[in-house]
C-alpha cells in the first residue's frame, strides 16, 4: 500500500520496545479513555510481547508518527492454527487523515502472513465506534467468538472482527 509522500514505515525491532510506547502513548493520551489497559503497558511488556509477535512504525523523516503491533492468539473454533490480534495502532493527532493507519495494518498483516498466521483480529473500544468503519474497509468482519490478549475488566466489551488472510 503506497504511503503518502515524506513518509516512511518499516517493522519495528526487538530492541525498540520503547519506541514503541512512546509512540503509543503519543498517539493515544488525549484520544482514547484513561482506563484502556494500553496506559498500563511497559517497555517490558511490549518487549515480552515482540518476542513471538511484530509491530510496524511509521515516519516523517525520522520522526515516528505512528506505530501498530501483532500478537500471536487463539483463532476462531474451527481453527487449531493461532492467529494474531493486531493492537494499539495509532497515528499522531497531527498526522491523522494523512493515510498512514491503512499501511500500518497492512504491514503488519504482510508480516503476520509471511510468518504463516492464517489471519488477525481486534477489538474495538466501545468509546471509539468509528474505527469499526476503519476496519470493515480493511476487510474485517464482526466477529463474537474473538479471544481477546488482554481484556480490560473496567470497560464494556469491544467490538471484535476479524480477517482471514
Amino acid at each position: 500500500m503506497q504511503l503518502p509522500s515524506g513518509f516512511t514505515l518499516r517493522l519495528a525491532r526487538e530492541d525498540e520496545a520503547g519506541l514503541l510506547l512512546d509512540v503509543m502513548l503519543r498517539c493515544w493520551t488525549g484520544t482514547v479513555a484513561p482506563n484502556s489497559t494500553a496506559y498500563h503497558e511497559t517497555e517490558e511488556t511490549i518487549a515480552r510481547q515482540l518476542q513471538r509477535g511484530g509491530a510496524a512504525i511509521a515516519f516523517e523523516g525520522d520522526r515516528p508518527v505512528g506505530a501498530g503491533r501483532f500478537y500471536p492468539v487463539p483463532g476462531p473454533a474451527d481453527d487449531p492454527q493461532e492467529w494474531v490480534e493486531i493492537k494499539r495502532v495509532g497515528v499522531l493527532r497531527e498526522y491523522r487523515k494523512h493515510g498512514l493507519g491503512a499501511p500500518l495494518v497492512v504491514a503488519l498483516e504482510d508480516e503476520a502472513r509471511q510468518r504463516g498466521f492464517p489471519g488477525a483480529q481486534l477489538g474495538v473500544r466501545h468509546d471509539q465506534p468509528r474505527l469499526i468503519a476503519f476496519w470493515a474497509s480493511l476487510g474485517y468482519a464482526p466477529a463474537s467468538d474473538v479471544q481477546m490478549h488482554i481484556v480490560n475488566p473496567l470497560t464494556p466489551p469491544p467490538t471484535t472482527m476479524r480477517k482471514r488472510f
